[in-house]
């Protein structure tokens, strides 16, 4: 969402921005709730479920823990993120949503400092790839969504006036899509590199077969952004009577299809826009949901490497604690 906010929104158009604020105050909310639903899930693989003991082995989690320890640093990067966020809806600018993004990158690298490319080591090239991975998904995700939820909707009510520049914020939202996508194929080859072990895993182990699923998710999202770019961005810039890039002319030339300035009206064109934007962002979703199965997976290369441990020791991100089953 903030992502939307920063390189795809026209900074003269107060009413998108102000949907877009309230719609920054859910997804903090959400954050919130996931923040405290990450140090439960994680307090109870720790403790082996045990719910009777809960709130003593969460505790004990926050202060004993590599995990504990990292987490805590989420609490300030929340506040601060919220902090913005009311700032942002008293006066509009751009300084209080730097701030908040910011708050939100010290938010995900707490997530990659807890996970598996923590496993040799604190900020190691691992862990910052792996936030350069999430920060580039949450741009290119969230930015779907950002315009599935805000932008369009406001777009197709205003019809052929909103003709130029619909062109222009879906333009933008192509480029950053392109950019964000970038880092996201070079953040990922590096990852599965370091947690795959070998190529055969993706078609014998589980976390190979559920990667498999998500990179076939992704794959699929690429299709359908490089045919936004290529086919209906050009369309619509066409009947805005913006200039279209000579690649894109060349793009739908190669791929057999109508000129820009001929076909669909604009009106069906930008409808044809949402509803792939909005294709996207469900498929963004799922993707999402296999990234959770992974990172409650392990992966193969540690499983090649992993010794018996005493039963009386449980990993944290790789590191073995003392069993959280000590009471007081």
């Amino acid at each position: 969402m903030l992502a939307c906010w920063l390189a795809v929104l026209p900074r003269d158009d107060a009413e998108l921005r102000s949907r877009l604020a309230h719609a920054l105050g859910i997804t903090l909310a959400l954050l919130t709730l996931a923040s405290f639903g990450i140090l439960l899930s994680r307090t109870i693989e720790l403790n082996g479920g045990d719910w009777g003991t809960l709130w003593h082995d969460m505790r004990l989690a926050l202060t004993v823990t590599h995990f504990g320890h990292v987490w805590w640093w989420r609490v300030p990067a929340l506040v601060v993120a919220w902090l913005a966020w009311v700032w942002s809806l008293r006066q509009r600018g751009m300084r209080q949503t730097w701030v908040m993004a910011l708050a939100i990158a010290a938010i995900a690298l707490t997530r990659s400092e807890t996970g598996h490319p923590a496993d040799n080591g604190d900020f190691t090239a691992a862990v910052w790839v792996d936030w350069l991975h999430l920060l580039a998904a949450g741009a290119w995700v969230g930015s779907l969504f950002g315009m599935t939820l805000v932008v369009f909707p406001k777009l197709l009510r205003a019809g052929d006036t909103a003709t130029a520049s619909g062109a222009i914020v879906f333009q933008r939202l192509s480029t950053l899509s392109g950019i964000a996508l970038a880092v996201l194929v070079a953040a990922g080859i590096f990852n599965v590199t370091q947690q795959l072990g070998g190529a055969s895993s993706l078609w014998t182990t589980r976390y190979g077969v559920v990667l498999d699923v998500k990179l076939a998710i992704v794959l699929t999202m690429i299709a359908i952004g490089a045919h936004n770019r290529y086919v209906k961005l050009p369309r619509l810039l066409a009947h805005a009577g913006l200039p279209v890039r000579s690649g894109a002319v060349a793009g739908i030339r190669l791929l057999g299809l109508a000129q820009t300035s001929s076909g669909p009206g604009v009106a069906d064109v930008l409808r044809s826009c949402a509803r792939a934007v909005l294709i996207e962002s469900v498929l963004g979703l799922f993707a999402i949901g296999a990234t959770g199965v992974l990172l409650h997976a392990m992966p193969p290369a540690d499983a090649f490497k992993m010794q018996p441990m005493p039963s009386a020791t449980r990993p944290d991100a790789g590191r073995p604690i003392a069993a959280l089953t000590v009471r007081r």
